[in-house]
């Protein structure tokens, strides 16, 4: 007769199966899960200094805009100033306030750059788009001079046919001024020769400044201030 296993043997093994089978389901699940954390920290990782490595970008643009920026900040005092290069005609050349003038400070004209600066000893205080001379009889003369006392709010002039507004003498007495862009016998600004204002040389000999500028240096340009043109 075939021998039977007792109950209680084969109970026993069926445990012993299923503790096998869960042992080894844990170990897998286990092991996942030791993968997936590993994967995990090397995406943290990865992201992480490839945020870091773009965020070094913009600090060495920021570097070279600012070594730039004091490039051009230094060499603004010591030539034209290019930010007032479109500045219109009818405002003031600087989107900054007019200085308070003290005894001392000077006036220089560039001729090759048509800008007028208002000086310090040697700091820019303002800086002023223009138009001087065209050539020829028509020419700005250079030298060292300084603000006559003659000065007035309009001027017209028959022979030119043109005039100006805010006028200052700086030479011969009311022959050579700094004053507005022109005006037509009506009063009218013309408006196409205002517009070369800062970029062409073609006065009559005197200075052009904007109306507002005009207007500024009419009221607060010093007796006795000194006018270098060159």
């Amino acid at each position: 007769m075939k021998e039977r296993y007792p109950k209680r043997t084969i109970g026993m093994f069926v445990i012993a199966v299923l503790l096998f089978i869960v042992s080894a389901s844990l170990s897998r699940t286990v092991a996942a899960g030791q993968t997936n954390q590993s994967t995990e920290q090397t995406t943290k990782q990865t992201t992480k200094q490839t945020i870091h490595k773009e965020a070094t970008i913009p600090t060495k643009k920021n570097a070279t805009t600012k070594k730039e920026g004091s490039g051009t900040s230094k060499s603004s005092e010591n030539s034209s100033s290019t930010e007032v290069a479109v500045a219109d005609w009818r405002h003031p050349s600087e989107k900054k306030a007019y200085p308070v003038l003290q005894e001392g400070d000077w006036v220089d004209v560039s001729l090759a750059n048509q800008r007028v600066k208002i000086m310090r000893k040697n700091r820019v205080l303002y800086t002023m788009i223009c138009s001087t001379g065209s050539g020829g009889d028509r020419r700005t003369p250079t030298g060292t001079y300084s603000i006559q006392a003659e000065r007035g709010e309009t001027f017209f002039n028959e022979s030119s046919g043109e005039g100006a507004n805010y006028w200052v003498s700086w030479k011969d007495h009311g022959v050579y001024l700094f004053h507005s862009v022109p005006i037509d016998a009506s009063g009218n600004y013309i408006e196409e020769e205002a517009e070369e204002l800062g970029q062409k040389a073609n006065s009559h000999g005197c200075i052009r400044l904007t109306v507002a500028d005009a207007k500024w240096f009419y009221e607060h340009a010093l007796y006795g201030m000194q006018v270098v043109v060159h």
